[in-house]
Parts: C-alpha cells; structure tokens; sequence
C-alpha cells in the first residue's frame, strides 16, 4: 500500500524544519513547497532545497511567486497607501494569499492527500493558510504540527538534534520572516509592550547612528498609481531596476537603497483577528518610501473629498486582507474603486532618503491641482484674479454664520447684531 502523499509549505526554518521530520516519521510522502514572495535571495534558494533534501523530502518544489505577489497585492497596497494602524505594511501577512494558494495548486498537480504548514496557534498565518485551502480544496485534509502539538521552538530545536539534524540555537530567539513587502521579527522583546528589539535582531536596515550623513534624493515616476521607474537626480535608474526588470524590480530594489540610510524599521501593536493585542518589529524600508511618495502625488492630484473616502476605504479594504477575507467579492468593488481612483496619479515625486527618514521633497504632474489653479490666476497667501476683496470678506462672513448660529445657541440673552 502506497503513503499517503502530502505538499508541506517550507521555508527551512525551525517550524516547517520539524514538521518535515515529524510527518515522516508519521509515515507519510512529504513533498515540500518553497513559494518564493521575495524572501529568497541569491543561492539562498539552493540551501533551503538542500535542507529539505538532508530532512528527508521525496520531492522539493522552489515556486517563483514574487511577479503575482506585486501585482495582485502590493500594487494595490500602494494605491490604497495601506498601513495597518497607520503604520504597519503588513509585511508577510498580505502575502500568504500567495502562498497559500501556490501550495495548494502544488499539492492538486501532484495527487496529494493534504497540505501542512508551519504556523503556530498563536497568530494569524494558520488562519490565513486554513482560509485559502478550504476556499480552493476543501477536500484536502490540513496537518498543522506546530499549531496541534502547542511545541516551543526549543523542543522542536532538540528534536532535530536527537534525530541527527544540526540545528543553530539562534533560531529558537526570534522568528523572522521575509519577503517582498518587508520583514517581520518577532522575540521575547515583542512579547511585552516596553521592550524594543537589539541591533541584532534587525535584519537589513542599517542604526540611525550608522547610516550615511548626507542621505541620497531620488525620483519615483508614478503612472495611474504604480511606480514606473526609480532615478537619482540625474536620471540613472538605481541598481537593479530598468525597461527589462520585473515589475517588483523597484520595490525590490529600494528595499536595499532605504535599508542603508536607516529606513524602515518599526514595531507594530495592534488587535489580531481573534481579537487579542499583539506586536511584532518590521522592515519595510522600500514600501513605506513607495507609499511616502505615492500618498504625496496624490495630494497633488486628487480633491480632498477622494483623498478622505480613499483613506477609509483604503484602510478597510488592506484590513481586510491582513485579517484573511481572500475571497469576499466586496474586495472586487474596493479594487475597482481603488484603480479608477488613480486614472489622475501621474507624475513624479522628488524623495530624500536620510538618517532613517523618508522626505517628500517635492511632485510634479499634468494633472495637478495645484498648477491648475495657478494657471487660473489663484495663488494661495497672495489673492485671486477669480474672486474680488468685496466677494471674499462676504464668503468670510457667510462662513462665519453656522458657527455663530452654534456658539449662541441657548443663551439667555442673544447679542444684537
């Protein structure tokens, strides 16, 4: 009789390290699933294959997902200038929709019986995962280790050791996952409320006191709300990036940039979809300077009653995907809402990237509001060529009169006019 045959999304750290060795030992045919969001960098992808191979893996499969990612999330995590709390990215959350899915169609490609991941109780990724494989494979059985078996990671540490695995005690410190949209961290600093995370747990981004004193400036071309090139002042493309790189080239790349100027780090606390507080530190170095740059065009751009409804929708719309509703049709109607918001979000801002700061410096666009008004004789602080002194001082006084109306209401005696 042959094993029953099961696709483990791996990453080749500690949790799915021991859930391979586990499901084994449980008898069944693993077969292991690396979805590639941008977390793998070079030949990094060949030691993850190999420590699937050296737990035992009967096939291993690295999925390249990172081109889907930034189309199907981050580009719209940008149009919506989402930030959870108004802060957080969403670093990873966002992207196990990607992952999910990239493991479930892996695991129906091969006849597999079920999926398994890594994730814990304690958070929000098995939720995520679950949510994904029950909307696409219901009939797919779900095998959490990690999550069933409530282990710390130093048992599942030990438990390598004892079956002849090496396993590094740094692991059993923090918890990192990264990818395109940035990097969560989460350790015994982040269990409190008071604590912040050692220089050493960051991953990439430089210490203020560290990065360089002068900054870089840049220049981020936005069409319709997605970036479409990233220069220094004199129009060289930065590294990376250019007519031929993917299209999550400048985010990838501007990850790297931001990072060493400081860029980027932070901690967010905020409620979970099972309504508990929780917190965990961040990079995010290239979308939070995508979404600095993208948020000031659009003040340039779009009137003040778009911005305001963009901002609630938006926001409701990045929650909704950080809390795992993947497959509600409402995130249609947002996506639509969110694209026709753009048809104006055209043109260039100038950034400076320094001692950790982001700096809108300046923008420039065919369709600005600002220009626009200038060109019709309006200059703010200065006067109109629209409007006469007489038909200002009666706006001012109309204006004056609902509050008025309210600051006398209920007073015994009313002044005379």
């Amino acid at each position: 009789m042959s094993k029953r045959k099961i696709v483990l999304a791996f990453s080749g750290g500690l949790d799915t390290s021991y859930a391979l060795v586990s499901l084994r030992e449980q008898g069944w045919e693993v077969l292991t699933a690396n979805i590639d969001t941008g977390g793998l960098h070079s030949g990094e992808g060949d030691v993850v294959r190999a420590r699937a191979e050296e737990l035992g893996s009967a096939q291993h499969f690295v999925i390249d997902a990172r081109e889907e990612l930034y189309a199907r999330v981050v580009t719209y995590a940008v149009k919506a200038n989402y930030l959870r709390n108004g802060g957080y990215p969403s670093c990873v959350g966002a992207e196990r929709l990607v992952q999910a899915e990239k493991v479930v169609q892996c695991a129906l490609e091969n006849g597999a019986d079920a999926v398994a991941h890594g994730s814990t109780g304690a958070g929000a990724d098995h939720v995520r995962y679950d949510s994904v494989i029950r909307a696409l494979a219901p009939h797919l059985e779900i095998i959490t280790p990690i999550r069933d078996e409530r282990l710390t990671r130093e048992f599942e540490r030990d438990f390598l050791r004892q079956h002849g695995f090496e396993t590094s005690d740094k692991v059993t410190t923090y918890s990192i996952n990264e990818g395109l949209i940035g990097t969560s961290i989460g350790g015994k600093e982040t269990y409190g409320s008071w604590d912040y995370l050692p220089e050493d747990a960051w991953e990439s981004t430089k210490a203020i006191k560290d990065a360089p004193e002068d900054g870089v400036e840049l220049i981020l071309a936005f069409e319709k709300g997605e970036v479409t090139s990233a220069t220094t002042l004199d129009g060289t493309p930065i590294d990376g990036t250019g007519p031929d790189a993917p299209n999550y080239a400048i985010l990838r790349s501007l990850n790297v940039l931001a990072a060493e100027h400081g860029v980027g780090r932070g901690i967010h606390m905020g409620s979970t979809m099972v309504g508990n507080l929780a917190r965990v530190g961040f990079e995010a170095p290239g979308m939070l300077t995508l979404i600095a740059a993208h948020r000031e065009l659009e003040r340039l751009t779009l009137s003040n009653r778009q911005q305001a409804t963009k901002l609630q929708l938006g926001n409701t719309y990045g929650d909704l995907l950080h809390e795992a509703v993947y497959y509600d049709p409402i995130l249609d109607d947002f996506r639509a809402f969110l694209d026709s918001s753009q048809t104006r979000v055209t043109g260039e801002v100038r950034v400076r990237l320094q001692k950790g700061n982001i700096v809108a410096l300046g923008s420039r666009s065919p369709y600005s509001l600002l220009d626009a008004a200038t060109r019709q004789g309006v200059v703010y602080g200065y006067g109109s060529s629209l409007w006469s002194g007489e038909e200002a001082r009666a706006f001012a006084h109309m204006y004056a009169i609902p509050g008025a109306i309210a600051r006398n209401a209920g007073l015994a005696e009313q002044p005379k006019p």
